[in-house]
């Protein structure tokens, strides 16, 4: 299979292919492309090539009942998971773990658009050794191959882990193989995901605090009250970018913005036609390594009253959107809602994520 990583640039297409050729590869890969290592009770799907061309996503889900030994097998599925689900075939003996739901939606995000192939890995303790835990993870793998063909999807390979750590053990769920991992640090996705700046953690959690921490010397009082900002026609927002623009170059050369800086910066964000022109740019332009925005935005979401800070972590979340990191998009956007629940543009690249809205499509949208 292939994933793709943004490698920098000023077009819409500043991408680099990389083909991963071996088990050992593709599951050395995935804590580089989800941002973290997913531990057990999960499932993750590479997806293969969209009906448009593009690159499908990476996505984790939790499987339950991985963990709690719940059923794996059910007849009669017309009764699971609800209605309106838009997929044929519901009736006989469907393998299941637990709820069936992760898989049955997967599918329908594959059959809408149009994914021809998937790469499963389980990630259940002890699954490659024991046998009772790799019957488990093969009934999950089972339940997403059952589900994902009916829409037509075809799941190319399935792969069972208990860690992803080198040396650690993975087992073919359908077939005779098994072997050790490679280092997740030394794989070819890995070294363009950090060359773009990408942060990796060692936890789902972990990420969610790391837009949630602030610096201790915070402002927490809004000093704008609860209205909007409007900061009164063409030439005050052209000068609110352009204090922007230069805020950002001093940083990639060094230099600090001070807190009444930041305070100016802050201020010209929350006016709509500020924001979105910075948003606009940043999909024409997408963060690299040090890129002097990053730093900027991370700034004021640290140190910024609410409103500000829900502006900075949208941009963050934006930028990690157009990246296809969908674990650091979701954490910065949710952020940004907490910290701002009238962010209507962090609302509606939540609602994107959760629709599965390609990253180049949003992209495409945002830069026009």
């Amino acid at each position: 299979m292939t994933a793709n990583g943004r490698i920098g640039g000023d077009g819409m297409d500043d991408t680099t292919t990389v083909v991963i050729s071996s088990p050992e590869e593709l599951i050395a890969s995935i804590p580089a492309m989800l941002g973290f290592p997913p531990g057990p009770g999960s499932v993750v799907v590479m997806c293969g090539r969209t009906a448009e061309g593009g690159q499908g996503p990476v996505v984790r889900m939790d499987v339950d009942a991985l963990l709690d030994g719940a059923g794996v097998s059910a007849d009669g599925v017309g009764d699971r998971g609800g209605e309106g689900d838009g997929l044929p075939g519901e009736g006989g003996c469907v393998p299941i773990v637990g709820d069936d739901g992760p898989a049955r939606g997967l599918a329908q995000f594959c059959s809408r658009e149009g994914v021809s192939d998937v790469h499963l890995v389980v990630v259940h303790e002890d699954c490659a050794d024991g046998y009772s835990a790799g019957l488990r993870a093969e009934d999950a793998a089972a339940a997403f191959e059952y589900w994902l063909g009916l829409a037509g999807t075809q799941v190319a390979a399935a792969y069972g882990v208990g860690e992803f750590a080198r040396g650690a053990p993975w087992v073919d769920l359908f077939g005779m193989l098994r072997g050790t991992q490679l280092d997740p640090d030394s794989t070819e996705i890995a070294a363009v995901y950090a060359y773009d700046g990408r942060i990796r953690a060692g936890s789902r959690g972990e990420i969610d605090r790391l837009y949630l921490a602030r610096d201790d010397e915070a402002c927490d009082v809004d000093p704008h009250g609860r209205g909007p900002v409007r900061l009164g026609g063409t030439l005050a927002v052209d000068r609110a970018v352009g204090a922007h623009e230069d805020a950002v170059r001093r940083l990639e050369a060094g230099e600090e913005p001070d807190d009444d800086e930041l305070a100016q910066i802050g201020r010209g964000l929350l006016d709509i036609a500020v924001r979105d022109e910075v948003y606009r740019r940043l999909a024409l332009r997408g963060l690299c390594d040090e890129d002097g925005r990053r730093l900027l935005w991370w700034s004021l979401a640290r140190r910024r009253p609410g409103r500000e800070r829900s502006v900075a972590l949208l941009l963050l979340g934006a930028a990690a959107y157009f990246a296809g990191s969908g674990v650091h998009a979701r954490s910065a956007l949710e952020a940004a809602v907490t910290a701002d629940p009238a962010n209507s543009l962090a609302r509606l690249l939540l609602h994107g994520l959760e629709q599965g809205l390609a990253p180049e499509r949003l992209r495409r949208v945002a830069a026009a």
